[in-house]
């Protein structure tokens, strides 16, 4: 077996450098991983980068929620204020309204009343006819406009 050696220069000086094929394909092999490691490293920068800013994005997004978290919040207390003073508006006016229709049903039975006795009075008189009187309150139980 024969094995050859190339040379690329040879000198009779001290410091002579011998070049053979497989140190030129060593060299190249250590250039190529270098060259991968480079780019392995530029995308796991590139990548941590992303995650970076990602996070970043997260953060500033969770602090925006937090802050409508907080306006909702706030509108949802104005609106049970709103919401607890209609109904102590409702349950005054209902209250009042009562009130009024109580007044009236008094006031109308004692005219009612008043009214009897002042026909039972004529009547001992006796000098006075009385016709038929229609009863109010029969009136709003039959509801005479329902017969037009």
């Amino acid at each position: 077996m024969i094995t050859t050696q190339s040379t690329v220069a040879v000198s009779n000086s001290a410091s002579s450098i011998t070049v053979s094929l497989e140190s030129v394909g060593v060299f190249t092999g250590i250039c190529v991983s270098i060259s991968v490691l480079g780019t392995l490293a530029v995308k796991l920068i590139n990548n941590l980068n992303n995650i970076s800013s990602s996070i970043t994005q997260i953060k500033q997004d969770l602090k925006e929620h937090a802050d409508n978290k907080e306006k909702i919040r706030d509108l949802d207390k104005k609106l049970d204020l709103h919401i607890q003073d209609y109904i102590n508006r409702k349950d005054t006016v209902t209250l009042l309204i009562a009130q009024v229709s109580q007044t009236v049903d008094h006031r109308t039975n004692r005219l009612y009343t008043s009214m009897k006795d002042i026909e039972t009075y004529l009547q001992l008189q006796g000098n006075f006819k009385i016709r038929e009187f229609q009863d109010l309150r029969k009136m709003e139980e039959e509801n005479p406009f329902n017969k037009l």
